[in-house]
């Protein structure tokens, strides 16, 4: 017997649902990979290079500003793409509100205080899941977050997965457990 029913779910969004610098995705192994390549180097500059720099004049001021140079690298790899998110969520009113989506075959439904939409599936680009959240891109700059948190039971999580893969064949990337 074919499941015919529409998923509820209930949703509080987080800015950790959105963006979590240490969760395990490509994104953040880029980030990752690229600030250790980038100690590595300054640290091999300053290792091979310290005693030419320190023979000039204003010397220390030189690896001073290296290491500023570093630091602000970093935290430009690693910490500010967390803090816009959270700027994000606290500048606008919109993402905190509690929304609900009702994901059937027809598409996706969703509901606020202020807004209501009906998205078909048509409208969709892709779907990806990871541990945590379903998220359906509907381009390169905008998506709906799902957090699993919302969800009522796993049956509705197998559900979702069961639709997307009946209405969007070839664009997503659904987990199998």
């Amino acid at each position: 017997m074919q499941d015919t029913r529409d998923v509820i779910i209930d949703v509080d969004l987080k800015p950790n649902d959105v963006y979590t610098p240490l969760s395990w995705n490509r994104g953040n192994l880029v980030r990752w990979v690229a600030s250790i390549l980038i100690c590595l180097i300054v640290h091999d500059l300053y290792r091979n290079s310290r005693e030419t720099i320190l023979s000039f004049d204003g010397g220390g001021s030189i690896l001073a500003i290296m290491a500023l140079l570093l630091v602000l690298v970093l935290c430009g790899l690693l910490l500010f793409p967390y803090l816009r998110v959270r700027a994000m969520f606290r500048k606008s009113q919109f993402l905190t509100k509690a929304r609900r989506y009702t994901i059937g075959n027809g598409g996706i439904a969703t509901k606020t205080d202020d807004a209501a939409t009906d998205s078909k599936w048509s409208a969709f680009r892709n779907v990806f899941e990871t541990p945590a959240v379903f998220i359906f891109a509907l381009s390169p700059f905008q998506a709906m977050h799902v957090p699993k948190r919302c969800f009522a039971s796993t049956d509705d999580i197998a559900r979702v997965r069961d639709l997307v893969r009946e209405n969007l064949p070839g664009k997503s990337k659904l987990r199998n457990d």
